[in-house]
């Protein structure tokens, strides 16, 4: 029994460094090493250009991305008035599915498509 115990033990050990601590700091380098700018975050600075070194990140260019072609789903409508997309202001409306505010975007959203 006691041996079993041991085993079970030295294994949870040995795959909580390969699968918690090595495949996770592996994944993280070669992602680092091949995609730098994607791995770092996208972070740009405050004209929207890729992050400089010595620049100060001022946002991340995948936040508050407006995406307003007709192909791409439509997500949940903006409260960041009266810039849609605000990535400084980011948030749902919190509008509840009986408010008469959001039952009318969506009616205008529909009549928009079906156009």
């Amino acid at each position: 029994m006691l041996r079993e115990l041991l085993t079970a033990a030295r294994l949870l050990a040995v795959l909580t460094l390969v699968t918690g601590l090595g495949y996770p700091l592996l994944v993280t380098g070669l992602a680092q090493a091949i995609f730098p700018h994607a791995a770092a975050g996208s972070l740009v600075d405050a004209a929207g250009r890729p992050l400089m070194p010595g620049d100060a990140a001022r946002g991340s260019a995948l936040v508050g991305q407006p995406f307003g072609d007709r192909k791409y789903l439509w997500g949940r409508p903006s409260a960041t008035a009266p810039t849609p997309g605000n990535a400084a202001a980011s948030g749902g409306s919190n509008l509840g599915p009986t408010n008469p505010a959001l039952v009318a975007a969506v009616r205008s959203r529909i009549d928009g498509l079906a156009a």
